[in-house]
This record gives C-alpha cells, sequence and structure tokens, in this order.
C-alpha cells in the first residue's frame, strides 16, 4: 500500500482555467469600502485638533490610507494577471479600441467586427484612434501593456485612411512602420498624425477603407502585424 502524498508534493491542477478564474474573483469593493471608511473619518478628526492624540491619530489614519491604497494598486495587478492567465488558457484575446478620450474592449469576433467598423468612423473625423489586442483589458496606459499597437486615422467622408503599426522590442526599442499602397490615389485626404498635428502622413500610405477593415480585422484576431496590407518604413509628409 503506497503512502499518501505529503503536503509539500506539488500535484499539476486538473483544470488551470478554473483556478485562474478563481483567482480573478479579488474583493477590490472590500477594500474600497475600507478606504472610504479611514478617509471618512478626518472630518472626525478636524473637530479633536486640540487634543493631545490628535497629531498621532493624523499619522496613523494617513499611513493606513497609503497601506490601503498600495494594497488595492496590488490587488488590481494581481486580478489583471490572473485574467491574462485565465484567457491565455482559453485561447481568448481581448481588442482595446481607444477613441477619443473613451476605451473600448471586445472579446467576441461579432463585437470585435463591430469595434472595428468605430474605430474607422469616430465621432469627430481624422482624430486617430488607437487599437491594442492583449490577454486581457488595456486599460491604463501609463503601466505596461502589449508590445504592439495600430494607430487610425481616417476621413469617413472619403472613406480614406491610413494605419500606424509600432511595436517594441525586449530591448525597449521601437519600430514604426505606415501602411503602403501599391497604386496611390491622388485624391488621397490629407491626414494628421492627430487633430491640429503639423506632421502629416505620405500620401502613398492611404488606403480605402475595404484595404483598412481587411487589416484591423487581421489584427483583432491575430494580435500581429497585418499581412493583409503593404507596409513601409514611417515617415511624415508628401
Amino acid at each position: 500500500m503506497s503512502n499518501p502524498p505529503s503536503h509539500d508534493e506539488s500535484a499539476a491542477p486538473g483544470n488551470l482555467t478554473e483556478i485562474f478564474a478563481r483567482l480573478t474573483d479579488v474583493p477590490l469593493d472590500h477594500v474600497d469600502k475600507l478606504i472610504d471608511t479611514t478617509q471618512s473619518v478626518y472630518a472626525d478628526l478636524n473637530r479633536v485638533m486640540e487634543h493631545p492624540y490628535w497629531a498621532d491619530l493624523v499619522f496613523h489614519q494617513g499611513a493606513a490610507l497609503r497601506a490601503l491604497r498600495e494594497a488595492r494598486a496590488e490587488l488590481d495587478a494581481f486580478r489583471a494577471e490572473a485574467v491574462g492567465a485565465r484567457n491565455t488558457e482559453l485561447g481568448v484575446t481581448v481588442a482595446t479600441g481607444v477613441i477619443g478620450e473613451e476605451r473600448e474592449y471586445a472579446e467576441r469576433d461579432e463585437s470585435k467586427r463591430e469595434l472595428v467598423e468605430r474605430l474607422l468612423r469616430p465621432p469627430r473625423q481624422g482624430c486617430a484612434c488607437r487599437l491594442y489586442v492583449w490577454d486581457r483589458p488595456y486599460e491604463n496606459e501609463q503601466e505596461p501593456g502589449p508590445y504592439s499597437g495600430l494607430r487610425i486615422v481616417t476621413s469617413a467622408d472619403d472613406e480614406m485612411g491610413v494605419l500606424n503599426y509600432t511595436e517594441e522590442d525586449e530591448q525597449g526599442q521601437l519600430s514604426s512602420w505606415q501602411t503602403r499602397s501599391p497604386a496611390p490615389d491622388s485624391r488621397a485626404p490629407v491626414l494628421r498624425f492627430d487633430l491640429g498635428s503639423p506632421l502629416t502622413f505620405p500620401t502613398d500610405s492611404v488606403l480605402g477603407f475595404a484595404e483598412l477593415r481587411a487589416a484591423l480585422d487581421e489584427f483583432v484576431s491575430t494580435g500581429e502585424c497585418p499581412r493583409s496590407v503593404d507596409w513601409q518604413r514611417a515617415r511624415w509628409g508628401q
């Protein structure tokens, strides 16, 4: 008869997806409530400013708030990593579109196609949109995220636009590419890096919506530089 396994013996989990799904259930709402409660006592502290214990109370309240906010940030990062791990096990990617000040997320094929259409026709014509594909929603560009992304600038009236693909390597070096038209259209509109920017995309980087849509659909599906269009090193002006 064999001995039962000891507690320090590791066993391969039967279903990683279920484990990672449980790990995403981080009680951020409880931490938020603690932060709000700790913050709310400040009004009462102001009423006892003359008391000899006031300074120590304020010190500890401030230290508690800092610790709680740091804990919340780490828990949120933990949750995001667990979401990424779960999606990787499921073979799921999430497209993040930035349209103006709004961020939109799409996970299913149909919602990704709808996102592509909104990127082609933003509320403000000529406004640069951005598109990322990752194992989770890309919620904060101030934090590390996907290594590649697309910038989309279009003229919906002309049904033409340009894509600017950027990619960062492991050494932090950034490469930038623009679409290239095999037959540049003399009627191509002037498209700027963003509204009000002095930088303009070259005419031969402008494509029709059919080509742009195919490239964007490919990108949200694979997360890799689209092969359905031609590319050239990024440059500016005619």
